[in-house]
């Protein structure tokens, strides 16, 4: 393979610098993820980023970030795929303080897939408590992360108003808002598969929609926003079709539609 030249050095040095200076941003949802790519299913430092955190793959180099979060738990190379041949038990044994603690964001994130699996395929009204401000922040992703996998599905993977499907464009959009209703956090009824553009306006109150799920424009949509939005029709989802009560909320209190 031919040697980088100096350019092509000092412009992945720049990505390495930014990236790495990007890793204190991430939440220990997205650190348990790294976690469980590297320990369980041996992938590389490369493959995490382009999969879990969405760092452009690189032709050449890369990594860095993936490597910076791993280091942190005293996690190196030779503790790639150990968890396919050790259980976490065993690993425990190992009686470092840095890797302890990683260990016990995977129990917890772990613990949280199974938890969600059972809330949401209950079709039971879901716990209020489970998701509240207070609980962790890997728990509350698992079930966010596992609510707009729901919806999405729902949706055929499409947005409500258009034939975007493409998932990175796609947001799994709160009637009622997320902030607003801690006990309407996880229904899905409170929820719209949209494109990024739809779950903007729907978000910002420049449409709403009825109780024969036709759109209403707020005041504050021009002409042009009009004209976007005049020709499309919801399209509703196989199930859990939006709540009338959290669209009229929204029309009330999001768009200040009487």
């Amino acid at each position: 393979m031919k040697p980088l030249g100096l350019q092509e050095q000092l412009f992945l040095l720049t990505v390495e610098n930014i990236y790495v200076s990007m890793k204190k941003t991430f939440d220990s949802y997205t650190k348990a993820k790294v976690l469980k790519a590297f320990l369980k299913d041996s992938l590389s430092h490369r493959q995490i980023e382009k999969d879990i955190l969405d760092i452009p793959y690189l032709a050449r180099g890369g990594g860095f970030v993936a490597m910076e979060i791993l280091h942190s738990y005293n996690i190196k190379k030779e503790k790639k795929g150990i968890l396919k041949n050790k259980s976490i038990d065993e690993l425990y044994e190992i009686k470092d303080k840095k890797f302890n603690r990683g260990l016990d964001l995977l129990i917890e994130l772990d613990s949280s897939y199974e938890e969600s699996e059972k809330y949401f395929n209950s079709f039971s009204e879901i716990d209020n408590n489970i998701i509240t401000d207070r609980i962790s922040q890997v728990k509350a992703r698992v079930f966010q992360d596992k609510l707009r996998r729901i919806v999405l599905s729902n949706y055929y993977c499409k947005c409500a108003f258009c034939e975007i499907d493409k998932e990175d464009l796609l947001i799994c959009s709160h009637i009622k808002p997320w902030a607003i209703s801690i006990e309407d956090r996880l229904k899905a009824t409170n929820a719209i598969c949209l494109c990024v553009l739809h779950d903007k306006l729907f978000d910002k109150g420049y449409f709403g929609l009825d109780s024969s799920y036709n759109i209403v424009f707020s005041k504050k949509a021009d002409l042009t926003i009009k004209r976007i939005l005049e020709p499309l029709k919801f399209r509703k989802p196989i199930r859990s079709q939006p709540s009338l009560e959290f669209l009229n909320y929204h029309l009330k209190e999001i768009c200040l539609i009487e």
